[in-house]
């Protein structure tokens, strides 16, 4: 977070990927820590009897589960307005969609859930309710402030949730995940008792903490109106959402955000933060958008926190992101993420997965070819056999 990947051998004969360096590996400007923009031998020895050990409680050979699933790496990309059709995402593990900007759960993320429902892919959605609250009130992103926007979610995103968690935020949740209930149930014959989503929980939600204040606050002097939220009273406020969700989505895997630039301040430590949350609620950490270092051992190059370090502070399986620009602007498809070197020294530390958030079209034949070349050891499945 090492077992052999065994490999039908029809699908022995695959070419490698083509290694794409990017330049990830130049020399790393200081950046915004609030912002969202960003690599078996035989042997010799004399036959033995065959074995008659009794098999039944032996450990078996683990078979890759539709959709997403966490003793493989697994490959996902966003869900996009201008290609929806299903061969675009077929083959694929997971199909991701941001949510928050609205009262109810629509047509959009409607279309995506059912096309995971025909293609057996898992649907991940990026619940960025408080932050598109916030945005309704005016707010921009940290990373988007300027003269005529000097209002943001990292001066004024505290307040947001002091005077609407409960009656709005909250709200919104029960919408979208009561919504999507129904939608499984009464349109797709599913059951939603059982039916696994994934559901990324406030990206960039340490931004709004009390730590996080005093961390902008010398950073650039733009610390939270009011100061922050106490650190422990946020891990109260994540309870109560996947409280909701998992009230309409019991089988709802839920994870936890990563905010890497925490590592870059002596205030306080990924461990420290992470103990204000109820972590046997978590089944995940994220990165949660924004661009990831495939190359190295640091999440983000711009920053401190490596991928060892997150794991440690979580004892999650980590959920990565091949990311996006200033604003939500996209940056095409990231190619590193398709190095089949890479990805092998990412699940050695633990990631479990990649979303590309521009995905090429020719994505899933791109991860037909990668499968077979990876080799992947998680801890948290050590008990089912080797793969």
């Amino acid at each position: 977070m090492k077992r052999l990947l065994i490999i039908p051998a029809l699908l022995i004969a695959i070419c490698s990927i083509v290694a794409c360096g990017g330049d990830e590996d130049a020399a790393v400007q200081p950046t915004n820590p609030f912002s969202s923009t960003e690599d078996n031998p035989g042997n010799d020895k004399p036959a033995q009897p065959a074995d008659t050990t009794d098999t039944s409680t032996a450990k078996k050979v683990v078979q890759r589960k539709a959709g997403f699933d966490p003793c493989f790496f697994n490959f996902g990309a966003a869900w996009q307005a201008a290609h929806e059709d299903e061969v675009n995402y077929k083959g694929l593990d997971y199909v991701a969609v941001w949510l928050g900007d609205n009262d109810w759960y629509n047509e959009f993320e409607k279309r995506m859930v059912e096309m995971c429902v025909n293609i057996k892919a898992t649907p991940m959605i990026y619940a960025y309710v408080i932050a598109e609250f916030g945005k309704d009130q005016g707010l921009v992103d940290c990373d988007m402030k300027d003269e005529e926007h000097p209002n943001t979610l990292c001066n004024a995103g505290a307040n947001i949730i002091r005077a609407y968690f409960a009656d709005s935020i909250l709200y919104r949740y029960e919408q979208y995940a009561s919504g999507m209930r129904d939608q499984l149930k009464v349109f797709l014959e599913q059951d939603p008792d059982t039916f696994e989503t994934i559901w990324l929980i406030e990206p960039d939600y340490y931004q709004y903490s009390e730590s996080a204040s005093q961390q902008k606050a010398e950073f650039d002097g733009d610390a939270q109106e009011g100061g922050g939220i106490p650190d422990a009273e946020l891990g109260f406020y994540f309870s109560q959402i996947v409280g909701v969700i998992k009230k309409y989505l019991p089988a709802a895997k839920i994870a936890i955000d990563i905010s890497p630039w925490i590592s870059d301040w002596k205030g306080i430590s990924q461990a420290a933060w992470y103990a204000n949350f109820d972590m046997s609620l978590v089944d995940y950490a994220s990165t949660s958008g924004g661009g990831t270092f495939a190359g190295g051992e640091k999440v983000r190059a711009g920053n401190k926190a490596t991928w060892k370090e997150i794991y440690e502070a979580t004892g999650k399986p980590i959920l990565a992101d091949a990311g996006y620009d200033r604003g939500g602007a996209g940056t095409g498809h990231a190619q590193i993420w398709d190095n089949v070197a890479n990805i092998n020294a990412r699940a050695a530390e633990y990631v479990v997965g990649v979303m590309q958030m521009d995905a090429s079209l020719d994505y899933p034949s791109i991860v037909e070819s990668i499968r077979p070349q990876l080799q992947v050891n998680y801890p948290w499945c050590a008990e089912q056999g080797a793969k």
